[in-house]
């Protein structure tokens, strides 16, 4: 569970660095229940200048994300093409 913490905080400072109109599409329970679940001693910045893909993230941030991402935050067209997505990545990792 530790390690989860650890990634939490990351999360929570890519979303804190969200546009407001996709940040408020989160529900506020989740954006609680990551901030109250996130280890206070672990410290990660997000770097303005960097690409979120040059970021270094861990695999499980990224899982994370783009859960939040495909829930919550993109239109249902581009919901479903991700769903699509995600269940063909996984046919093709089960072979």
């Amino acid at each position: 569970m530790i390690e989860y913490k650890k990634r939490f905080v990351e999360v929570d400072e890519i979303l804190k660095n969200l546009p407001e109109e996709e940040f408020n599409k989160i529900p506020s329970n989740l954006i609680k229940l990551i901030r109250e679940n996130k280890d206070s001693n672990y410290r990660w910045d997000y770097d303005k200048s960097k690409k979120i893909t040059a970021q270094n993230l861990h695999r499980d941030t990224i899982a994370i994300l783009a859960y939040i991402n495909t829930e919550f935050i993109l239109e249902n067209e581009q919901k479903m093409l991700m769903r699509k997505f995600h269940y063909f990545n996984e046919l093709k990792n089960k072979k």
